[in-house]
């Protein structure tokens, strides 16, 4: 078999060669278009924005909501308070009238148009707002006078909004006598004694049920 000859194999060498770098062009080609998409398409990507500063309304709004409810808890805290004084208040006075019940001592009276005679020891001063030197005073407008009612109210239970006050007179300088009776049966009166006690205030003493339609003295 003949052998190719010297001109041949060059042209066959040429070729190769050709085809060789055609072919690393190729990949060079290749991997420059890999590479510039890689980098191109990172470089469309949005870096990531800090947070925008709040304006003070939206501050202030978000501080309200963040801070816990306490205006109900106050209110109901308050009202629970308020309810407890006030039942523990009447405790205290159901308590104090028991107490003065227990010592009610009731008796004939020789005197004209008396019913009967009540004494209570437990009875005590009813409180004073007064200060210095008590004088004894019959105006309906003045603290004295109505610091009797409240003893003449205290001594027969009859609240002070529900009573008639026939009269209230003297009894020596530190001394008064009031009768009284309640709106709801003006018949069924009531004569109370009753004597001032310094840093006390007015004290009943003891107290007449008298007979119906009899209010004199």
């Amino acid at each position: 078999m003949a052998q190719p000859s010297r001109t041949e194999r060059k042209s066959k060498r040429r070729k190769t060669n050709r085809i060789l770098n055609t072919a690393i062009a190729v990949v060079v080609l290749l991997i420059v278009v890999v590479a510039f998409t890689i980098f191109s398409g990172g470089g469309k990507e949005e870096a990531a924005q800090p947070p925008k500063p709040r304006t003070e309304t939206q501050q202030s709004s978000a501080n309200k909501q963040d801070e816990p409810s306490s205006d109900v808890t106050d209110e109901e805290e308050g009202t629970t308070d308020q309810d407890t004084t006030d039942e523990e208040k009447k405790e205290d006075e159901q308590e104090k009238k028991e107490n003065d019940q227990e010592g009610v001592i009731e008796k004939e009276s020789d005197e004209p148009n008396v019913e009967k005679e009540i004494e209570n020891p437990n009875w005590t001063g009813v409180g004073t707002s007064q200060s210095g030197q008590h004088t004894s005073s019959f105006d309906s407008n003045s603290v004295d006078w109505k610091e009797k009612k409240e003893a003449l109210s205290y001594a027969t239970g009859i609240p002070q909004e529900e009573m008639i006050v026939w009269y209230i007179s003297g009894d020596g300088p530190q001394g008064a006598i009031g009768t009284i009776s309640p709106k709801s049966d003006p018949n069924n009166a009531y004569r109370v004694y009753i004597n001032w006690v310094d840093g006390e205030g007015w004290k009943p003493v003891k107290m007449y049920k008298l007979k119906h339609n009899d209010k004199g003295r």
